[in-house]
């Protein structure tokens, strides 16, 4: 079977929807602020212009960047603050961030959050030092060794080596110091957690050309969900990781960078799902022996070269991922009755999956310092092949492993892009920047139902093939202006593209499902600006994105469910975030988010095996999952010098978001919810000491959730944790 889609709108749509953005960018420029009259002494002026994303995949300062981005520093992360992948929700406005057993992240609504099985891809692109990641189950669980964390926003073509849908979650690691230099970490908590880090960077030539920097992790970490029938507790993690650098000058032109970096995840709990009441309170009733085991691993090789007129970059990569995971699959400690529907079960997934991507990037050496007049360029070609075999398993808990009914999913990917984009410098202060990408996709998909047992849990055995192939151009367009004074205001429109593919399920008719690609279509208007007379620094930004042809779950039988391109939607909303230094002491920052995420069309009607009818659902107009209409952050950063070379340390962060829906259905809500967490210590020349406290109010807050036959089930995060962390560096 064989598709072409083409996502091009009409161009008299795009470009007016551009134009009028900036009209209404216009009236932006928050000229009451500038104008106020505030004393700060001249110690006291606040910059952004130590912080640098490479957000468009150049270096430039976060104040100069025309595309709306958050940026979590190296100083923001770390035990007690952010220091997990899902922690970027509470720093972030309309993002939320699941890094359970496969990430889920999901941006301003927009994500992946209604799909999740065997190859499935992901809606947001999380990038590792400008890897690309194709697996929500490649995503690391902790945000180790990071130089930052950067949370774009809005659909991505013209940059990135994968397209995005959502927007895009870079994690820029650590580069080698050129000093002999390390730095170790202990912690412990409550609840049995501990926690060591450790990084060393060694020079490896006197003349500081080639450099390296090792760094591993060992991580315990309970969640404090206790298992009733054993009276233990489940989701106990143990995680190891680690990565080693090597950066070098192979000529006086050209640089070497290489990484190699791995994390093994084990938890030999029984799996934290149970119904609402029992999650809620950090309980579970699963009497199954389960496991899970997870391995992420992956090399890197990046050579620049420059050219005096660009930059040759050529980034080449291997990754992959192995799973092994089983648990209670009635999620009860129920009896075995089998007269009365009751059975003790079994279920799980097997996986393994690698990827090998080959980016070639030509950038104009001018980039960010044109004259009226100029241009600058860039330019890319992106492939990449996926290797993907897996299986899912639900079984009576009596059959052994090697009989239980299961669904097999061969895949074999790739995709091949070319992108590009260029910028006019109009005059001093306005400049134009047009770019598109052309993107082919094909993939071969291998299917089985098997059922040595008998039991026939995912129906009748049988197999089949599919082979599926997408086309797709995305273009984008953006305008930027230079205010006077020393702000940024700024339009921009851009498509988004997401492939379609091959589930591991039978449609209801018996052939093998298969799904056309996802698009989007967002158009922003946005301005970055000092206020108080430069003491601080405030960004606005307005949004609308078109989602088209959304993936969404279709259930055809309690065990059996198919994806369909069953909805398209709308995400509209404000983002405003603000920084300040109250003092030379104490900085403040703040950000809120204001979403309304519905769906336009959700209409779907399917043969059910389970009843013998057709049946047909109608979410129109429901919430779109994962996308709360409020949400907010505060954060305060203290320090406080004192005798002997000794600092005081303290900060707290507020994190909000207002309640939000799981699924479409949205019979089940999670509530407002209100996190804090706070640390205070004592910094010295070459070491710290500090203590700690997250989710201070011990808020009861579900980070998975899902209705099964009538029931509801949930897996909630952490309650209240504290600790103790000692660093030292030398």
């Amino acid at each position: 079977m064989t598709h072409h889609f083409s996502s091009s709108r009409a161009p008299s749509r795009f470009y007016a929807a551009l134009l009028q953005s900036t009209a209404v960018a216009l009236f932006l420029a928050p000229a009451p602020l500038l104008a106020q009259d505030v004393t700060f002494e001249d110690d006291e002026t606040f910059s952004l212009g130590e912080i640098v994303v490479s957000a468009r995949r150049v270096e430039e300062r976060l104040d100069e960047t025309p595309v709306p981005v958050s940026v979590v520093t190296e100083e923001e992360m770390g035990t007690g603050r952010t220091d997990r992948l899902g922690d970027l929700t509470k720093a972030t406005p309309n993002i939320m961030v699941s890094d359970g057993d496969g990430a889920s992240f999901v941006i301003r609504g927009v994500g992946s959050q209604s799909v999740q099985g065997l190859g499935s891809e992901v809606g947001v692109g999380l990038f590792a030092d400008e890897v690309y990641l194709g697996s929500a189950y490649a995503a690391p669980i902790y945000l180790d060794d990071l130089e930052r964390a950067e949370v774009v926003r809005g659909s991505q073509a013209t940059l990135y080596g994968r397209n995005t849908i959502g927007g895009a979650i870079n994690l820029v690691s650590r580069e080698p110091g050129e000093v002999l230099a390390g730095e170790a970490e202990v912690s412990v908590g409550s609840d049995g957690y501990f926690r060591l880090r450790g990084g060393l960077d060694t020079p490896l030539s006197e003349d500081g050309r080639w450099l390296s920097r090792t760094f591993l992790s060992l991580t315990k970490q309970p969640d404090g969900i206790s298992n009733l029938p054993t009276g233990e507790d489940d989701l106990g993690i143990k995680a190891f990781s680690g990565r080693f650098t090597l950066m070098g000058q192979l000529t006086e032109r050209t640089e070497l960078k290489f990484t190699l970096d791995g994390e093994n995840v084990d938890d030999d709990g029984k799996s934290g799902w149970a119904p609402l009441d029992l999650a809620l309170n950090h309980q579970s009733d699963l009497d199954y022996p389960a496991h899970r085991d997870n391995k992420r691993y992956g090399s890197m090789l990046r050579l620049d070269h420059d050219m005096d007129f660009a930059t040759l970059t050529s980034i080449t990569a291997v990754r992959g991922f192995d799973q092994d995971w089983a648990l209670d699959g009635d999620f009860t400690s129920g009896p075995y009755d089998p007269a009365n529907g009751a059975y003790e079960l079994q279920q799980g997934q097997i996986q393994d999956q690698t990827q090998f991507t080959q980016e070639f990037r030509l950038t104009s050496n001018n980039q960010g310092d044109l004259r009226a007049g100029e241009i600058s360029w860039n330019a890319g070609l992106f492939f990449m092949k996926e290797d993907y075999d897996g299986y899912q398993f639900y079984e009576l808990a009596s059959v052994p492993s090697d009989m239980t009914s299961r669904n097999i999913l061969k895949l074999d990917g790739k995709s091949v892009a070319a992108f590009g984009n260029i910028t006019y410098q109009a005059s001093e202060r306005l400049g134009l920047t047009l770019g598109g990408r052309y993107t082919y996709e094909s993939k071969k998909g291998d299917l089985e139902v098997a059922s040595a047992s008998g039991t026939n849990f995912y129906g009748t055995p049988t197999s089949g093939r599919a082979d599926v192939d997408f086309t797709n151009f995305s273009p984008e367009l953006s305008v930027d202006y230079r205010l006077g004074n020393g702000g940024l205001l700024y339009a921009r429109a851009a498509s988004g593209f997401k492939s379609g593919g091959i589930s591991q399920f039978f449609d209801a008719n018996g052939d093998v499902n298969t799904f056309e690609p996802e698009t989007s279509d967002t158009y922003e208007v946005g301005v970055k600006t000092p206020v108080f007379n430069e003491a601080g620094w405030l960004e606005v930004n307005l949004f609308h994105t078109d989602w088209q042809d959304q993936h969404a779950n279709v259930f055809i039988s309690d065990f059996q469910r198919v994806t369909a391109n069953a909805s398209s939607a709308t995400s509209q909303g404000l983002e405003i975030a603000f920084r300040t230094d109250l003092s030379s002491d104490l900085s403040l920052g703040a950000s809120y988010g204001y979403l309304d995420a519905t769906y336009d069309d959700f209409v779907y009607t399917y043969f059910s095996s389970s009843t013998g009818s057709n049946q047909t659902v109608d979410y129109s107009g429901n919430d779109i999952p994962l996308a709360p209409k409020h949400s907010a952050s505060l954060t305060l950063d203290w320090e406080r010098p004192m005798a002997n070379g000794l600092s005081l340390i303290a900060n707290g962060s507020y994190s909000y978001r207002s309640d939000y829906s799981f699924d479409p259905v949205g019979a089940y809500r999670q509530p407002d919810s209100h996190i804090v967490d706070a640390s205070i210590g004592v910094r010295g020349d070459n070491w710290e000491a500090s203590l700690w406290a997250t989710n201070l109010l011990d808020e009861e807050i579900l980070s998975d959730y899902f209705l099964f036959g009538g029931n509801n089930f949930g897996i909630a995060t952490p309650g209240r944790k504290f600790g103790i962390t000692l660093k030292s560096m030398w």
